[in-house]
């Protein structure tokens, strides 16, 4: 919900309905636990035993991450006055540490309209701000109604006066995008072209160990090709391109590669 609005400053914070929590905490967390208790009662059964123990805490560290998950608090706070956007994730609960990250609004290119399928067959909606330069998006968090997403992308959008795009379709294209359809050979996976792609970036980069570009580049390439394999060094690369460009004192660039590290690492 928009929490403030004037002519200077605009407040977006997303949180989750507790009673969803309220009910999987009730529910599964005595259920976890009483197969572990079983597991430790059966332990000379060897099979049904450990069966009953790992089942058991599966089911708790899957209850576990839901609860941390969905007691986040995200607040999008747009200052005019600080020509920033300043996006923070904290738990309701103080479970975690709050996690943020601050960029200056001129870097935003532009916020369109994406629609996503459901885990239930049915498909929500959200509002992605287009980061400029290089096109990457990342989505504001909402309920996933479609009403509610124009309404957010409509209100940033005359905000902070960039273009809104009500499909995907007539946003631009992604530099990572394009450069696949460009280069990619006739029957090649996009799969394929990004393994490839990796392997040049590398050999690039070591001629090149000090090119803040080749870094960028082959931190998104890593985080695409294999987010949950490649994602910590895809950060380290986007966090070396961040220094580099900041040596050469080209903020803006450095802005961006710290927003897609803060991005990859959140698994955004």
């Amino acid at each position: 919900m928009i929490i403030e609005q004037n002519q200077h400053r605009l407040l977006w914070r997303f949180q989750k309905s507790l009673w969803g929590v309220l009910l999987i905490s009730i529910t599964l967390i005595p259920f976890s636990l009483f197969l572990c208790l079983l597991g430790l009662v059966l332990q000379r059964a060897d099979y049904p035993g450990i069966i009953a123990v790992v089942s058991g805490c599966v089911i708790l560290g899957i209850v576990l991450y839901t609860i941390i998950n969905d007691t986040e608090i995200t607040t999008y706070t747009f200052d005019k006055v600080k020509n920033s956007l300043l996006w923070e994730r904290r738990n309701r609960f103080k479970i975690v540490h709050t996690k943020s990250v601050e960029f200056p609004c001129h870097l935003l290119s532009g916020i369109e309209i994406e629609d996503v399928s459901g885990s239930e067959g049915g498909i929500a909606f959200y509002a992605r701000l287009i980061l400029a330069s290089i096109s990457w998006r990342f989505i504001l968090k909402s309920d996933g109604s479609h009403e509610s997403a124009v309404s957010l992308a409509k209100t940033i959008a005359q905000f902070l006066d960039i273009p809104y795009f009500a499909s995907k379709s007539e946003a631009p294209t992604s530099t990572l995008d394009m450069k696949i359809m460009a280069n990619r050979e006739p029957g090649q996976s996009s799969w394929q072209y990004l393994e490839n792609e990796v392997e040049l970036l590398r050999q690039q980069l070591d001629d090149h160990p000090h090119d803040p570009d080749i870094h960028q580049d082959l931190g998104i390439s890593l985080y695409y090709l294999n987010r949950w394999i490649h994602r910590k060094e895809a950060i380290t690369h986007l966090q070396q391109a961040e220094r580099l460009f900041e040596s050469t004192e080209d903020s803006d660039r450095a802005a961006i590669a710290r927003i897609m590290a803060a991005l990859v690492s959140w698994n955004y």
